[in-house]
């Protein structure tokens, strides 16, 4: 007989466990995503946040006022999985990312330079792009260091305040969903990765 193996390092409920109020959580995060992932059920103890968590990263990704490409912000954000090492969300948003690009071979490339930390050698991505990507990695691994001359150096590229924010926004939401995996120990189950079809319009399924 298979052992499932425990969504998370702590206890977690399941659905048909759920109290009134955790069942209604489970139930609207369920409407969206289909499956209760293993992210949501790691909420089930004190799920009060979960609504506003996660509506708050699709405000941020999913926003069609957004200025800066969708696919842009999603690389973001999986840069910030990649630099945590986190499984987890480099799974789900390096899919969604090449997803919404739409070319899987350029996707592959990008995110090898990313992972290198490598943006400029090559004309892969735009100068703004780079640009973005460097200050991403340095809000990353150092918060305490940035500076008004980190802002300068991107408006000298042609990046506009507003995409300015929004790669903030992308960045820093995501450093708080990689810490909250990580530390809680997170795994993939059998829900789909991400949320975006691939090009030949089908799911793409956990592994």
């Amino acid at each position: 007989m298979t052992t499932l193996k425990p969504p998370c390092w702590i206890e977690t409920i399941e659905p048909e466990d759920a109290t009134s109020d955790l069942s209604e959580v489970y139930q609207r995060v369920g409407s969206v995503h289909d499956k209760i992932h293993n992210l949501y059920r790691a909420f089930s103890l004190q799920p009060k946040p979960l609504i506003s968590a996660d509506q708050h990263y699709r405000d941020i990704l999913h926003n069609e006022a957004n200025h800066t490409e969708p696919w842009f912000l999603e690389l973001l954000a999986t840069q910030a999985a990649m630099i945590a090492d986190c499984h987890y969300a480099l799974q789900n948003h390096g899919a969604n990312f090449k997803n919404l690009l739409g070319d899987k071979k350029l996707g592959e490339l990008m995110l090898d330079r990313v992972r290198k930390d490598d943006f400029n050698s090559s004309s892969v991505f735009t100068r703004k792009q780079a640009a973005l990507l460097s200050y991403g990695a340095k809000l990353c691994r150092n918060p305490e260091k940035m500076c008004f001359k980190d802002i300068e150096t991107l408006r000298d590229v042609g990046v506009t305040d507003t995409e300015i924010l929004e790669a903030v926004q992308s960045t820093a939401c995501f450093a708080y969903w990689v810490r909250f995996i990580n530390a809680l120990g997170i795994c993939l189950g059998d829900e789909s990765i991400g949320l975006y079809r691939d090009l030949n319009g089908s799911s793409n399924d956990a592994c």
